[in-house]
């Protein structure tokens, strides 16, 4: 029997709400199951109201809930808040000596969790209690989170591992003793399943680790931090420079210099930060030198809303950096592509002398997936550096597929230059407006490769749908499931989710949308900014666009209630 369940742990910062989630994750991977979590967060270290939703299926999930069948409240505005989502049927545990109930009813579960805790010593074991009451409501065995807190507490000592043990068998023998009933017996453990449990962030710096990056340089930013850590901690181990700097003007002027060096270089930021860079990006234009940027967006103008999310930075993003020189821009949808997809940027700005951004949000960013061991046999670094220079050597080289040979410090007996300037051949400075014409059209005869590479647009639902949901980036798995319920009731749709946005795959869009006869884009701005670039490129203009701005992530009963209205 399948199933399909979603839990949400919420109460304020500091209250434990990833710890309890980090045992359940790992606990629910090790049996095989699909998971899909995101974290909801204000930007405050302590106090205000979080809360991460943890989905639970048999069959890959791709988007959260509205509802949720188990609420754990830590805090009486948790239970306030979210007491109505809890459908008949649904269990709320919360803390009765700390948490306040008006007139409760059936679904509520009351664990004193904290008096729990202390007869161990500290309240803080309160969230393995809570982690130990969760897994015996789901009728999971605890012997995988037993293993995961010996290893997640192997350097703090025997004391510690014990404690948070005894807290943990606490937690799931309390529940069975007093709430036997309760237990969701549908679920079916698969530990034959091998998954990886992975987030948005963890994916595109693995796969720019796999892609071959040899220098980061950031200034740690919400919600792009994430990145930037991933790869950091993983630095001494793959021989990886990772430089903190002072801000982002540095940030990508540093991954400039290891670019020119020879190096694969990146940098991440977000919104703000991103400006900063803009003058450093039109200077990697000019010289054609390779950088990938992951840029992970966030609600503006200005600060905006730093810890929610967004889709507002495409046409941006499309055109920042004075003057003009081609870029590619990609926006993975989940994590295996942002796996695939760094790893193809690395290759493509390398091979082609340009930027390479990378588009995710903060959604995208923070969200927990499982998904199938990436195959690693099928990808590896692709450099196309030359093996050997003649002495008459010119770095900024007419070619007809406008891609100059490249040539690093100390590769052979002469020198080159690289400037802010337009430039001769040779790299030396100039205002000859023949020359000048020269290079622009050199830099774009490049635009007719970038059109051949990776990145076509993803076509899932009926071959002639009637109606067709396009959208971008984070987007694909909420819009993917609305697709499949459409499906079950017997309606006829499907989606269009594109990856690669510039150079924009004309082509294949106006062949896959051929054939519609509604088109509704989906994405998280105002201005429906695909949507315009969409018509821009191809002459197609949208029957209807839902769009969310309000800087929390769609979800398929949105799209489903919106859907009547836009049409």
């Amino acid at each position: 029997m399948s199933f399909d369940i979603s839990i949400k742990i919420a109460g304020q910062a500091g209250q434990g709400i990833q710890s309890i989630a980090e045992i359940l994750l790992k606990v629910l991977k090790l049996n095989g199951l699909h998971v899909f979590a995101y974290q909801d967060y204000m930007s405050r270290v302590r106090g205000g109201h979080n809360f991460m939703q943890v989905r639970i299926s048999d069959t890959p999930v791709y988007s959260i809930k509205e509802d949720c069948n188990i609420l754990v409240a830590l805090d009486t505005n948790s239970v306030d808040v979210h007491r109505n989502e809890v459908p008949k049927g649904g269990a709320i545990i919360y803390d009765p000596h700390s948490t306040m109930v008006d007139s409760p009813d059936n679904r509520f579960i009351p664990i004193p969790m904290n008096n729990l805790a202390k007869e161990f010593g500290s309240s803080v074991l309160s969230n393995t209690i809570s982690a130990g009451s969760i897994l015996a409501l789901l009728d999971i065995d605890k012997v995988d989170a037993e293993e995961f807190i010996k290893k997640q507490f192997s350097k703090k000592g025997e004391e510690i591992i014990e404690k948070n043990l005894k807290a943990l068998e606490k937690g799931y023998t309390y529940f069975l003793e007093n709430f036997r009933n309760w237990k969701f017996t549908d679920i079916k453990s698969n530990k034959k399943n091998k998954l990886i449990l992975i987030n948005g962030s963890e994916a595109v710096g693995f796969g720019a680790i796999a892609g071959g990056c040899q220098f980061i340089a950031a200034y740690p930013m919400s919600p792009s931090t994430g990145v930037f850590t991933y790869i950091t901690g993983k630095a001494k181990e793959f021989n990886i420079i990772s430089e903190q700097a002072e801000d982002e003007i540095a940030a990508i002027n540093m991954a400039l210099g290891a670019s020119f060096a020879g190096g694969r270089a990146m940098t991440t930021t977000s919104g703000g930060g991103l400006s900063l860079m803009a003058e450093g990006l039109s200077l990697a234009g000019v010289m054609e030198a390779p950088v990938v940027v992951v840029n992970a967006q966030r609600p503006g103008p200005a600060t905006g809303l730093a810890t929610r999310t967004g889709q507002e930075d495409l046409e941006y993003v499309l055109h920042i950096g004075h003057g003009e020189f081609p870029r590619f821009v990609f926006a993975p949808g989940h994590p295996e592509e942002a796996f695939y997809t760094t790893i193809n940027a690395f290759n493509l700005s390398d091979k082609y002398q340009v930027p390479a951004f990378i588009l995710i949000d903060q959604y995208f960013a923070d969200t927990y997936a499982t998904v199938k061991e990436f195959d690693l046999n099928k990808v590896k670094a692709i450099s196309s550096q030359p093996s050997s220079f003649s002495n008459d050597y010119k770095r900024y080289q007419i070619t007809k597929d406008g891609v100059s040979p490249r040539a690093y410090p100390g590769q052979g007996d002469f020198t080159f230059i690289a400037d802010s300037h337009e430039h001769t051949e040779n790299g030396h400075i100039t205002e000859d407006g023949e020359v000048r014409n020269e290079m622009v059209k050199k830099r774009f005869r490049k635009l007719k490769g970038m059109q051949k590479e990776f990145g076509k647009p993803t076509y899932y639902g009926d071959k002639k749908a009637k109606s067709v949901f396009v959208t971008w980036g984070s987007n694909y798995g909420v819009v993917r499931e609305t697709v499949d319920y459409l499906k079950k009731s017997k309606k006829s749709a499907a989606m269009l989710h594109f990856n690669r946005i510039y150079p924009f795959p004309r082509k294949e869009a106006r062949a896959f949308l051929k054939g519609a006869k509604e088109i509704i884009t989906v994405e998280n701005n105002y201005q429906g900014q695909f949507g315009n670039i969409l018509k821009a490129e191809t002459g197609i203009e949208a029957d209807g666009k839902i769009l969310k701005y309000d800087g929390r992530p769609f979800t398929v009963d949105y799209i489903l209630k919106n859907l009547k209205t836009t049409l």
